[in-house]
């Protein structure tokens, strides 16, 4: 994910830098983990190797920048939104090249709450933010920032997907026993061959967040469409060559949207929720 840095705009009101907890209570935190470097240089980072388990978190051979973006997520949109290109800014490159495993465990006193999925989502952000903090020092900020952007919104005929069959983890893997949760948000996906993805009771958002990386550029969910969803994002394959030799880019991720799902991707300007890095350091030894 290209990483950059620029010129400071205006703060987002009630912005903060860590981790917030309600005067009433004392602010989260693991009871333990362990954040070690990972040099083996084998396997990739996903769903079977980024999740949450009955007492905690379990990441291996990820980049920190994965947790970082589940720790913060923007005011308006999915998890994993700061993840997509141009929202994250001031990162070294080692956030994103260097390998770590985490292993963190919940407080006793915090694991009714923690396996209830009504407090499950806002409490991993609450916790991966503490983490972070303690272990590299982790400071940010969000501003607004005027950009280009896409908005989706319905085409002429309608969605051509439909609403979730259910959005309960179990039912969708009795189905789907590939699927995999989206860390730090709602719903479950798969992928396949030629960048092809399914997912399973997601929001709008998550689809937007999705398509941002694909499209280039920030997409803002205009669809006005509530619920959750399950859709299938077959990514077509260029096709033979031309009589020039010159080769076939295949289809267009704004076709591939429109013919699809029924969607469209359509030019805007709208002011992103960006997170800037002020400081952040590599772990510290456990």
């Amino acid at each position: 994910m290209p990483l950059g840095v620029l010129a400071q705009g205006p703060a987002v009101p009630g912005a903060v830098a860590g981790p917030v907890a309600g005067a009433d209570r004392k602010p989260l935190a693991f009871a333990a983990a362990s954040v070690r470097r990972n040099v083996s240089a084998t396997g990739s980072c996903g769903p079977d190797t980024l999740y949450l388990t009955a007492d905690g978190f379990r990441m291996t051979n990820c980049p920190l920048i994965a947790p970082l973006v589940m720790a913060y997520v923007p005011a308006k949109g999915s998890a994993l939104g700061f993840s997509t290109d141009g929202r994250l800014l001031g990162a070294p490159d080692w956030v994103t090249s260097e390998k770590y495993d985490i292993d963190a465990r919940i407080d006793q006193a915090d694991m009714a709450a923690w396996q209830d999925p009504a407090t499950q989502k806002e409490m991993l952000q609450e916790l991966l933010q503490a983490l972070l903090a303690e272990r590299c020092k982790l400071a940010v900020h969000r501003e607004m920032r005027d950009k280009p952007v896409y908005a989706l919104t319905v085409g002429r005929n309608g969605p051509k997907f439909k609403a979730a069959e259910s959005v309960a983890s179990a039912e969708v893997l009795a189905k789907h026993p590939n699927a995999g949760a989206i860390p730090g948000g709602g719903g479950m996906f798969s992928s396949g061959p030629g960048g092809s993805m399914e997912f399973y009771g997601v929001p709008i958002e998550t689809l937007a967040t999705v398509l941002s990386n694909r499209a280039g550029r920030t997409v803002v969910d205009r669809t006005g469409l509530t619920g959750t969803y399950d859709i299938k994002l077959e990514m077509m394959q260029p096709g033979p060559p031309a009589a020039d030799g010159a080769p076939d880019p295949g289809p267009s991720i704004f076709t591939v949207v429109q013919e699809q799902l029924g969607l469209k991707l359509e030019p805007a300007q709208d002011a992103v929720e960006t997170l800037v890095i002020d400081h952040v350091e590599r772990p510290t030894a456990n």
